[in-house]
């Protein structure tokens, strides 16, 4: 099978992920493969970065025709699966929800992660408990006791379980570095994770973009 565009890619590419590897094997294998696909995938136009000519922004993405098309037969087999075939009932809530709800959920005071910045560079910032697992890893990769291997596999396991202040002990402890630059990093600070908006055309009401897609279900049904 040929199509336009991926001639240019290595055959190997798509057929060295065998759903019969090991999984360290295939996740290697992805990991290799990832720039050519994403390549493909853009020159494509499946996605491509969310106003990219104007510098776009992390995380934020535009689906092309193929893209979208893709995105609606997933939805469409998830519907055949779970609402026609399970039989259960489906719901659409607002994607904006007011200060309160997310309130009594939890949300506004716990749904937050920690992060540092590099002390030279402000605008690095690394997600606090992400960056502990890669150090824990490499640790791990090291020769090493098995009393340290026991301990740094413990870190690991519970890094995005730990408090402010464990995890800034723990990144003293082992002088946790910028993975960019090797600077020292700030204090972890709390961040959270959804998106504020205010609700209204006076803007008084704290409004955020829903952090849960299930997050309609507490509200309509007891």
């Amino acid at each position: 099978l040929k199509l336009p565009g991926l001639e240019t890619v290595p055959r190997r590419s798509f057929l060295s992920c065998s759903p019969f590897a090991p999984p360290i094997v295939a996740m290697s294998e992805f990991e290799r493969n990832r720039k050519d696909l994403e390549e493909l995938c853009k020159r494509r136009f499946f996605f491509r970065q969310g106003s990219e000519i104007y510098g776009g922004v992390a995380g934020f993405f535009t689906y092309g025709p193929p893209g979208c098309a893709l995105k609606t037969n997933i939805i469409q087999q998830w519907r055949n699966h779970f609402v026609i075939e399970e039989q259960l009932m489906e719901i659409e809530d607002a994607y904006i929800m007011p200060h309160a709800v997310l309130k009594a959920s939890g949300h506004v005071d716990r749904f937050s992660d920690f992060l540092v910045r590099d002390v030279a560079d402000e605008k690095k910032f690394f997600r606090a408990d992400k960056l502990l697992e890669d150090v824990m890893e490499a640790k791990l990769k090291e020769n090493i006791s098995a009393e340290q291997k026991k301990e740094f596999t413990v870190i690991k396991n519970q890094a995005d379980a730990y408090s402010q202040e464990d995890i800034a002990a723990i990144f003293k402890k082992y002088d946790i570095r910028s993975p960019d630059s090797g600077n020292a990093l700030t204090e972890p600070e709390p961040f959270n994770l959804m998106f504020p908006t205010p609700i209204g055309p006076s803007g008084m009401i704290q409004g955020f973009l829903r952090p849960e897609t299930a997050q309609g279900i507490f509200l309509n049904y007891k």
